[in-house]
């Protein structure tokens, strides 16, 4: 609030409350302003206490959490420790891939792709539709079909 405002607001409580009551009016309001200022510094005081107390128990359940929780070493540690047991129990670890469970020598390049079909008549004339209906009659012959049969 400028200097202005408050020159102003001053002398309309004068004239409003004249100068016989103007001092009481004044402690009045300065006893209400630190009651607010109190009050406010209570809520405040209350809220930060809230917020630490909030703060504690998080802390907490994340230390029991942490607690309860293995870390990432611990659990390394112990899957060391299962294999270990295992290639004790089992002897050697398990083969890479299933041709090395069977002994055979691994295939250079991979295995072959499997020969395809040669294309018959069937395969040149298409996949025969089936028929929409019990009584429809079934599909055509194909005449060029027919001839290239000895």
């Amino acid at each position: 609030m400028s200097f202005a405002e408050t020159l102003v607001i001053l002398l309309v409580a004068v004239i409003v409350l004249g100068p016989r009551r103007l001092p009481e009016a004044a402690r009045r309001l300065g006893h209400w302003m630190g009651v607010a200022r109190r009050a406010g510094d209570e809520f405040k005081r209350q809220i930060l206490s809230m917020d630490q107390a909030l703060d504690d128990r998080l802390n907490t359940a994340v230390s029991d959490l942490d607690a309860l929780v293995p870390s990432d070493e611990a659990l390394a540690a112990k899957l060391d420790a299962a294999v270990a047991e295992a290639e004790a129990a089992f002897g050697a670890p398990p083969p890479a891939s299933p041709d090395d469970a069977f002994g055979a020598p691994p295939v250079p390049g991979g295995l072959p792709a499997e020969p395809e079909p040669p294309p018959g008549p069937e395969a040149a004339a298409g996949p025969e539709p089936a028929p929409s209906s019990p009584g429809a009659p079934g599909p055509k012959p194909d005449p060029a079909a027919a001839e290239a049969r000895p």
